[in-house]
């Protein structure tokens, strides 16, 4: 069957169901994600924030005729769409998956990441990155939207506060001593749920009625909402640049093109009915939005992507100081060794040294054929990573050889001058803008070096921060901790597979024995499952990682309001 009509199918299947309680259901599972190591069909997507996009796009953007059918959970229909999705997805891949090579593999490893990950970071990253990147150029944004990036951050935080509230409302029977018992009874099945049910007060029955009906109630809200806090023209423009209503869109079609509600998370149901698809997904937008703005403008086009560079450069260097003590530690900033090429960072500490060079290079689409896709991922990684790679090895040279050398400034001042007999751990470090996946994860995919030299660690700046933060918490010498994965992790390549370097972060925190027996395992293929780093959403939600901005407007936080959602 070609794909269009495979594509066609699943449209008929999902324009039966009435749009507001099929969009919903997928957003409320969107906010309130399964247990991922359950065994229901909801699991059976591959990307759920992905996929169930796909879905809802669909269903708002099809010209079919939309049925009115309730949409609820049954795990044989959840499993049809399911494995409809996958076979979209799958189907540019299965030319090439009969003959597995190198680039082959390569290609459907960078597809895979590419279509099946949203931006996966923490929603207080997402806020600092807008207000980092685009406060320079405010007075453009304010002139050509009319608005500004502190009430971006806020209607944000207010739309997050809006469900926190209604959620605790619509569930609040689940609190109650009378439902408790309820669900004592029916788990243990001292009492059929039918027998339990009619036992249960009035207003509870309602309520738990109420909540099964419409379970994502509370991801919705009216354009009063926000105006009781936001003035009236902000919320509608706010509003309409990033709200999507359901009309037909002969645009889109294919799981792989661009789809509309990644850059207008919100669905308009009616004239002030609107549901809040992802929450996670709207400081997203709002960047990309304001990024391809600017990016359009001649006169700022280098100015943008330069500071972008910059502000990488610069939260680099906050992370490594929030780790590193201010006694002994000795940070070298835009330095020089060698005559007319800068490097980003230098660390010397107590007989290490680490080497850091942060990289803003944009890691394109990979195409579908394999070979213009490789020549492309071969470009990118070049131009970011192995670049990177590069400039450390200009420094690393300098410390693994035996004459003493100078770090100077841009003015040609001798800041310090190195003897690398006194070096005994040399550590060559790629941050990078953009998660590279699994060409950052096992960088014997691509990385071109001598075979003697040591491999270097490269990091997605959102990786870094998160595993720093956990490391601080969590182990009682964060230093010793990060060094000693430092060195067991340049052994880990060409034999990896990891889509995410916090998989294997986080296997390092849970148990550093078992993380070093892997070392040793060179014939073996060291896989790491994405259920590991829901270690840091653990301690996340228990508050534990701090952030510097904050998810919800500060006056509530005080009130211990707790978060809700997860790391995409």
């Amino acid at each position: 069957m070609s794909l269009e009509n495979k594509i066609e199918e699943l449209k008929e299947i999902v324009s039966k169901y009435d749009l507001e309680s099929f969009a919903g259901f997928f957003a409320f599972f969107l906010k309130k994600r399964p247990d991922s190591s359950s065994e229901i069909k909801l699991n059976k997507f591959k990307s759920k924030f992905k996929d169930f996009f796909y879905l809802i796009a669909l269903h708002a953007f099809s010209d079919n005729k939309k049925g009115d059918e309730i949409f609820e959970l049954s795990e044989k229909l959840i499993g049809e769409l399911a494995e409809r999705v996958n076979a979209i997805k799958d189907y540019n891949l299965e030319e090439s998956s009969s003959d597995y090579t190198l680039e082959s593999v390569i290609h459907e490893m960078a597809y895979r990441s590419h279509f099946d990950n949203g931006v996966l970071s923490y929603v207080e990253q997402d806020l600092e990155r807008i207000k980092t990147i685009f406060h320079p150029f405010e007075k453009k944004i304010n002139d050509d939207f009319g608005l500004d990036i502190h009430f971006l951050v806020e209607i944000y935080k207010h739309i997050e506060l809006i469900s926190i509230n209604r959620f605790n409302e619509v569930t609040e029977f689940l609190q109650t001593k009378e439902f408790i018992e309820f669900n004592r009874r029916t788990q243990e099945k001292e009492i059929s749920f039918s027998e339990a049910f009619i036992l249960l007060p009035k207003k509870t029955q309602e309520s738990f009625s109420s909540f099964q009906l419409k379970p994502h109630t509370f991801l919705m809200f009216t354009k009063e909402d926000l105006y009781l806090t936001f003035s009236k023209e902000k919320v509608d423009k706010f509003l309409k640049l990033f709200s999507c209503e359901p009309n037909p869109n002969i645009n889109f079609n294919y799981y792989t093109e661009d789809n509309p509600f990644e850059l207008k998370p919100i669905l308009k149901l009616s004239d002030n009915n609107y549901l809040n698809l992802f929450q996670k997904q709207i400081p997203v937008a709002i960047y990309r939005h304001l990024y391809s703005h600017l990016l359009k403008d001649k006169k700022l086009y280098n100015k943008i992507r330069k500071h972008r560079e910059n502000s990488l450069e610069r939260k680099t260097i906050e992370i490594f100081k929030s780790i590193f003590p201010s006694k002994g530690s000795f940070f070298y900033e835009n330095y020089y060794i060698l005559n007319n090429f800068e490097q980003d960072l230098l660390i010397i500490y107590k007989g290490h040294a680490i080497i850091v060079e942060s990289k803003a290079s944009k890691l394109r689409e990979p195409f579908r054929n394999v070979e213009k896709a490789v020549t492309r991922l071969k470009n990118d990684f070049k131009s970011s990573i192995q670049y990177g790679y590069d400039q450390c090895k200009r420094v690393e040279d300098y410390f693994l050889g035996s004459e003493t050398f100078s770090i100077k400034d841009n003015k040609n001042r001798v800041l310090f001058k190195v003897n690398p007999n006194k070096i005994h751990s040399v550590y060559s470090i790629v941050v990078t803008l953009e998660r590279f996946g699994n060409l950052q994860t096992d960088l014997g995919l691509m990385l071109q070096k001598n075979d003697k030299k040591k491999y270097p660690w490269s990091v997605y700046i959102n990786d870094l921060e998160i595993f720093f933060l956990t490391l601080k918490y969590h182990t009682s010498n964060s230093l010793n901790n990060l060094f000693s994965f430092l060195k067991l992790r340049r052994e880990m390549h060409n034999h990896l597979y990891a889509i995410d370097e916090l998989d294997i972060c986080a296997a390092f925190i849970r148990s550093p024995k078992k993380f070093k027996k892997f070392t040793k395992m060179n014939d073996t293929l060291l896989s790491f499952s994405p259920l590991e780093q829901e270690l840091f959403d653990q301690y996340y939600y228990a508050g534990k990682l701090q952030f510097k901005e904050q998810p919800l407007p500060d006056d509530f936080l005080k009130l211990g309001i707790e978060k809700m959602g997860s790391r995409s």
